[in-house]
């Protein structure tokens, strides 16, 4: 639930959508961050001892991640 009780409801222009777009470029910044040390790689591709997740584009061209494991 919002801090104005929305649950769930998003106008035009509103901060739903700004809340969603901020969700995605943070989303984008943290794949981007992981691709960049090293520490993920898409599915399907062989993991490196460094891999600690797995990026997947959905069939709606999202990316999701997902934790294969920790690194030590």
């Amino acid at each position: 639930m919002g801090a104005h009780g929305d649950k769930g409801q998003k106008g035009i222009g509103g901060e739903g959508e700004q809340s969603e777009d901020a969700e995605r470029r943070a989303t984008e910044k943290f794949i981007s961050d992981l691709l960049a040390r090293g520490e993920a790689v898409f599915e399907g591709e062989e993991p490196t001892p460094r891999t600690t997740h797995v990026i997947k584009r959905e069939d709606d061209g999202r990316l999701t991640v997902r934790r294969l494991r920790f690194f030590r």
